[in-house]
């Protein structure tokens, strides 16, 4: 360098260049937790059991605000949330003859995590037959009326029988149990279970001249039954009934369930407050050998879907869609599960397989609405837990204490009774 000293002159840097320059931090104030979780609580209730997770002050919080709690509903949203299936509800008999007694257990499928592991058969003190289960309370026959209790608070209320129940309805009739959130004006915190509910009770009549849905509710709020209604059922053709009433499923505020006439095979959707009934034909696909000795089921692909009916034949779990638009059904089935499938996840999860002969018996036991569960029983004691959104099969059960003819019922739990029992590694 011209008239230099021997070395390069160090140049200051040009800003932008080398090393960052530290900037001043500016920390985002954080919201209140009472305030985080009230936008949550906005959302669906996926956002808020995800934010119930975090931490146990969240939990608590929403455990103990009444408000928040009434927020906490599954109806605006499209997913199944497992955990909810609490178990499944046993009614059998033990012994024989005038030493008969009635026991109700409780297959749990809460006690682990490991879907491979054998569940647990334990006795419920409740008594009663189940009747009916929806978001976490149960209604149970007693010897001379009616009960509806939630079996995590411990609480419950008596229901009575309806009054000169005619002989066709005793034998015929089908209870339903529709159960509300408690935002309606807290008409619920003064019912002995603490939530709002009703009691349905449906029978159809069919004969040459008269075709009609006969129902009657008992409501909580009122502490007492409506007067019987006959609902014309368009488009339900025949003269007798092989079926009657199956099983009912809940969707939106509508009830819907499958029968058998000699003519065809129905669904019917009673919608409740407007008092009406919708009848569609179901395909001829749909097998009707044996007066459905194995009675299909109705269910729902998604949480609050449109009905699937499902029925088990020839070793397979078929499947027949109906059209949200148009409410046809599809005239061919899809098979959602088949034998191989369930003797796979037996055979991985250490089970012994029944005999050859009797695997292609396959029964639709119940479907579980909120968390998307079907049980499906295998022979006489091997029972298999299908996840209905994935079709695939995440657990099973046997057990010789379980006899064929015992009813069941599922238990799934209210999704605010729910959240303060697990950690953030649930979901």
């Amino acid at each position: 360098m011209p008239g230099g000293g021997g070395g390069d002159v160090a140049r200051p840097r040009a800003p932008g260049r080398g090393r960052l320059q530290r900037q001043p931090q500016h920390q985002t104030p954080s919201l209140p937790l009472d305030v985080v979780l009230a936008i949550a609580a906005r959302t669906d209730a996926a956002t808020l059991v995800r934010c119930a997770a975090t931490c146990a002050d969240a939990r608590a919080r929403l455990a103990d605000n009444p408000n928040l709690r009434a927020r906490l509903r599954l109806r605006h949203t499209d997913r199944f949330v497992p955990p909810l299936l609490r178990g499944d509800l046993v009614h059998t008999h033990v012994g024989f003859y005038t030493d008969r007694k009635s026991e109700l257990y409780l297959l749990d499928t809460a006690v682990t995590r490991d879907a491979a592991a054998t569940c647990r058969l334990r006795r419920v003190t409740t008594g009663g037959f189940p009747l009916a289960s929806r978001d976490g309370l149960l209604l149970l026959r007693m010897d001379k009326n009616l009960r509806v209790c939630d079996p995590a608070t411990g609480r419950s209320q008596t229901v009575p029988l309806p009054e000169s129940l005619p002989v066709a309805v005793q034998h015929n009739g089908k209870y339903v149990l529709l159960v509300g959130d408690g935002e309606d004006g807290g008409a619920g915190a003064i019912t002995g279970t603490g939530r709002p509910f009703q009691v349905l009770l449906a029978c159809l009549e069919l004969s040459q001249h008269r075709r009609y849905l006969r129902i009657q509710i008992f409501s909580s709020d009122h502490a007492a039954w409506s007067r019987a209604t006959d609902i014309r059922t368009p488009n339900l053709q025949g003269s007798r009934l092989k079926r009657g009433l199956g099983r009912a499923l809940v969707v939106g505020g509508a009830v819907h369930w499958l029968c058998l006439t000699d003519t065809g095979a129905y669904a019917l959707k009673l919608h409740v407050r407007a008092a009406q009934v919708t009848v569609t034909t179901l395909p001829e696909s749909v097998p009707q050998s044996h007066n459905w000795w194995h009675e299909p089921l109705l269910a729902t692909s998604s949480a609050g879907g449109s009905p699937v009916v499902l029925f088990a034949d020839g070793g397979k779990v078929l499947a027949w869609a109906q059209s949200k638009q148009t409410a046809k059904w599809k005239p061919q089935p899809q098979v959602v599960v088949e034998t191989e499938a369930m003797l796979r996840f037996l055979d991985s999860a250490g089970g012994t397989k029944p005999s050859v002969w009797t695997t292609s018996e396959l029964d639709l036991v119940w479907f579980a609405e909120r968390s998307g569960a079907v049980l499906i029983r295998m022979s006489h004691d091997h029972f298999f837990w299908l996840d209905l959104q994935s079709m695939e099969i995440v657990r099973w059960f046997s057990d010789r204490r379980i006899m064929y003819g015992a009813q069941h019922c599922p238990y799934e739990m209210n999704l605010s009774d729910w959240v303060p029992t697990f950690s953030s590694s649930t979901l």
